[in-house]
């Protein structure tokens, strides 16, 4: 973002653009995962990914064709994404995460809501997480799905869950049995 603008001193230029390069490395890569997890089993292409990227985040995170696919490139040599090609038509490669993927798309999103909650105050800026759908693992910031009410235990460090989900009112005697 700081490169579009011009007129800055050179030397504020290059520091700015290196620590915005270095906040932008994760969580562009955090970014993708999440629109490859909301298209699910449809799967989504590249060329998707950069423009839903570009409209969700207002034009503030914008990451060229240069960048976006060596990450997709190592988020499936990793075993977080796999790639389909289309058998006709354009032969676009579509992107789906898988289980582990979600696993780690999980555990990364909780953790980042969980930080841009605690630094916000630093900034003056106010986060509200969605505590009525996700819950956050006390134990590791692991973000939840609170529609899975068989949820006993943490799926990425085993924390037991249910003083949570009592407290919230989620589980009870009922569910118990």
């Amino acid at each position: 973002m700081i490169k579009r603008v011009k007129g800055f001193d050179p030397q504020f230029l290059d520091y700015a653009s290196k620590f915005e390069s270095e906040i932008n490395r994760g969580i562009s890569t955090l970014c993708i995962l999440s629109i490859i997890n909301r298209y699910g089993n449809e799967g989504v292409h590249g060329y998707q990914i950069s423009k839903d990227l570009q409209e969700q985040t207002k034009e503030i995170l914008i990451i060229e064709e240069g960048t976006l696919y060596p990450i997709l490139r190592k988020l499936e040599e990793d075993g977080i994404i796999t790639a389909k090609r289309e058998k006709s038509g354009r032969k676009r490669k579509f992107y789906f995460i898988t289980d582990n993927g979600i696993k780690i798309f999980n555990f990364l999103s909780g953790f980042f809501s969980k930080l841009t909650e605690a630094i916000a105050p630093l900034f003056d800026v106010n986060v509200k997480l969605k505590r009525d759908r996700y819950l956050y693992c006390p134990n590791c910031a692991n973000k939840i799905d609170l529609t899975n009410l068989e949820l006993r235990y943490c799926d990425v460090c085993g924390h037991n869950l249910e003083n949570e989900l009592k407290s919230r009112g989620i589980l009870n005697e009922q569910h118990e049995k």
